[in-house]
C-alpha cells in the first residue's frame, strides 16, 4: 500500500467521526443536560400546576 493512500483513508476516517460527533452524539448529550425550562432548573415550588405563586 502507498503511503499516500493511507494518509487519504485516515483523514477520511477522521472526517466521518467529526460530523459523527458534531452532529449526533454532541446533540443527543445536549439533550440530557437540558433543564425542564423554568427559571429555576424545575425545582419550582408550587408543584406541577400553574398556580400563580410566581
Amino acid at each position: 500500500m502507498d503511503i499516500q493512500f493511507i494518509l487519504v483513508i485516515i483523514t477520511f476516517l477522521a472526517a466521518v467521526g467529526f460530523i459523527l460527533y458534531t452532529f449526533v452524539f454532541k446533540s443527543m448529550l445536549e439533550n440530557k443536560k437540558r433543564s425542564l425550562g423554568t427559571l429555576d432548573g424545575g425545582k419550582t415550588k408550587c408543584g406541577n400546576n400553574d398556580c400563580g405563586c410566581h
